[in-house]
């Protein structure tokens, strides 16, 4: 399938600048005026309604709801791309390996980091600046934003090429160019409505997905006269070794394991704000992480393998109308339809969500999360990355290495040294604990960039040798040079008053 490219957006670059001359001009704005609060003064904002920690009438969302939020959320056409671009390198039953392995991983990430949202109430973009500062945050921020921009300009483009390919059937015209602007400005509007409307979105697409899904499956191999027997009786040629396998499927979704705490924020909970069990926490988010994430991916996996086996290609909308041709247009025409809620419903939730917080952790005092979703979609399209379709699984690698470090600096914040206490207030004051040197903490640069460059040794398993290294170095530094400087009670055992937010329904 050829790359479209699209000659109405060629001025996308003088459109970005734009938006980065309007980002530094809210900066500008941001730094100036002696009237100002303390938050403004040093051009430095860290309130704002958005980012503030949830209160207990705003989680409404409930495990099941939650669960149904993951299905819509892994529910998309990465997967079975990924799947069938791996194929032959690694044989099919590799590639199912690969991605329980994968996904298992990233769903325990995914619980561990979810509890400071469930726990706190706080964003991803809030806790950070316990690890980078106040102002060193806006680095894994921007790292972890990109990803989630890049994809939603590919989805869309996805579900537009499925909305094309029924539009060019029913009427004969065809304009790939208009649908991407139309799709992904409804996209943008229904994620900046907030949680309450995608989680709504969610509960109408993702049982529709996942039943659609099935019967694709059953269709494909049906009209290919393939079984289950054949497709894994499939050998690998190599090349490739089963650990590349794993990262490149923990790519997919090792970017939510990062701002997990964006969605276990509006979890219900129903403990004391005194509880701190971690199974009591978390056991509904762990669940759902396992049966919404795993179950979804292994599903579309099938249906990736299935169709790159049967019908040699990795597009599975040209999959779908190779194998159905003229003769079913009406099933071709429901499974495009499968196609376009998939896109949709992973894009509101993983890919506008995020970077959505991200801009407005940037300028939390000038910018909505509606604006930020909206930024973040207008950029998203104007990068066109469908052009690099071709190279999915180097993509989703390249994601990995470059989040890995920050998961291991989080986690072993969080866990290993803070012990899951957090001083809330600190957060959102300019003078705080988390000030560090200038607003940066050395100790998560320095811990960043040689885990960062030790994926480009160990490229197969660079995911966890970042992961590693990242945490032994930051635990280091913290404990034996930046506590001894800059004083964290939760680490030195100081006397401190850790504030809990109120969960009690």
């Amino acid at each position: 399938m050829a790359v479209i490219r699209l000659p109405c957006l060629g001025n996308r670059v003088r459109y970005s600048f734009s938006i980065l001359k309007i980002l530094l001009i809210n900066t500008k704005l941001s730094m100036g005026g002696s009237s100002m609060s303390q938050e403004t003064e040093k051009g430095i904002s860290l309130t704002g309604k958005d980012i503030m920690p949830s209160t207990s009438s705003e989680r409404t969302m409930s495990a099941v709801a939650y669960f149904i939020l993951w299905v819509g959320i892994a529910v998309q056409l990465v997967t079975p791309i990924t799947a069938a671009q791996l194929y032959p390198a690694l044989s099919p039953a590799q590639i199912i390996i690969a991605c329980i392995l994968g996904n298992l991983i990233v769903a325990v990430l995914l619980t561990l980091l979810g509890d400071i949202g469930v726990r706190y109430g706080i964003p991803y973009a809030v806790y950070i600046r316990a690890c980078f500062g106040y102002l060193g945050t806006h680095i894994p921020a921007l790292i972890r934003a990109i990803p989630a921009i890049f994809w939603f300009g590919f989805q869309t483009w996805m579900g537009a090429y499925a909305l094309n390919t029924i539009m060019e059937m029913l009427t004969g015209y065809s304009n790939l160019t208009l649908l991407i602007i139309i799709f992904g400005a409804v996209q943008i509007i229904n994620t900046a409505m907030g949680m309450e409307a995608i989680t709504k979105f969610e509960w109408l697409a993702s049982p529709s997905i996942l039943i659609i899904g099935i019967i694709l499956q059953v269709y494909i191999m049906k009209e290919n006269h393939i079984t289950f027997g054949e497709i894994f009786s499939k050998g690998g040629e190599g090349g490739i070794s089963l650990g590349y396998g794993v990262v490149v499927m923990m790519g997919t979704y090792i970017t939510m394991a990062l701002n997990a705490p964006d969605f276990t924020r509006f979890l219900k909970t129903k403990f004391e704000s005194s509880e701190t069990n971690w199974w009591k926490i978390n056991k509904g988010s762990f669940w759902a992480h396992i049966f919404g994430l795993i179950g979804s991916m292994l599903l579309f996996t099938i249906i990736g393998l299935t169709s790159g086996v049967a019908t040699g290609t990795w597009n599975p909308i040209d999959a779908m109308v190779q194998t159905m041709g003229q003769d079913n247009p009406l099933l071709l025409i429901v499974c495009l339809a499968f196609v376009i809620l998939a896109q949709w419903s992973t894009n509101i939730s993983a890919n506008l969500l995020p970077p959505g917080y991200i801009i407005v952790n940037l300028f939390p005092r000038k910018i909505s999360f509606a604006k930020g979703a909206i930024i973040a979609g207008v950029i998203g399209l104007l990068i066109q990355p469908w052009n690099y379709a071709d190279y999915v699984p180097q993509i989703l690698l390249a994601i990995t290495a470059t989040l890995a470090p920050i998961v291991g600096i989080m986690f072993t914040d969080y866990y290993l040294l803070r012990k899951r206490q957090l001083n809330i207030s600190e957060l959102y004051k300019v003078n705080g604990q988390y000030k560090y040197w200038n607003n940066v903490n050395p100790a998560a640069i320095i811990s960043y960039i040689p885990a960062g460059l030790s994926v480009f040794l160990l490229p197969d398993y660079g995911f966890f040798s970042a992961l590693l290294i990242s945490g032994i170095l930051y635990y280091s530094l913290m404990k034996y040079w930046i506590c001894k400087i800059y004083d964290q009670p939760e680490i030195t055992n100081s006397t401190v008053i850790v504030q809990e937010v109120n969960h009690k329904l």
